[in-house]
């Protein structure tokens, strides 16, 4: 599984449409994914303070548009060049900052 942190409001917008994309999409070109292990990282560094995301798990065998593993630092993170499919979708979560505007321990116990 990979997962997308999408603010809830750009999801909402698209709720009627087969496919995602994040506003930034538009500029950056790709959209960008975490594994498991890379979300908290990403959630502090992009989203610090925020209490309106939802983390969408994704099965990137279901979808349409490419996934590459691209560095990003350290590690190498998946970015979808395209919009994400919604029937690849698994799950979707809602995440909220802790009472210190990060997300530590947030996305502890996430299968």
């Amino acid at each position: 599984m990979i997962y997308h942190l999408a603010i809830s409001s750009e999801w909402d917008d698209q709720a009627e449409r087969a496919h995602y994309a994040p506003v930034r999409f538009e500029d950056e070109g790709f959209i960008h994914c975490s594994e498991k292990h890379q979300l908290e990282g990403v959630a502090n560094r992009v989203f610090s303070g925020r209490d309106d995301l939802l983390l969408l798990k994704l099965d990137p065998t279901r979808l349409e548009s490419d996934t590459t593993y691209e560095s990003g630092g350290s590690m190498k993170f998946p970015h979808i060049y395209g919009k994400i499919d919604k029937a690849s979708v698994i799950d979707i979560v809602p995440i909220r900052c802790n009472s210190h505007g990060t997300f530590g321990g947030v996305f502890d116990g996430l299968e």
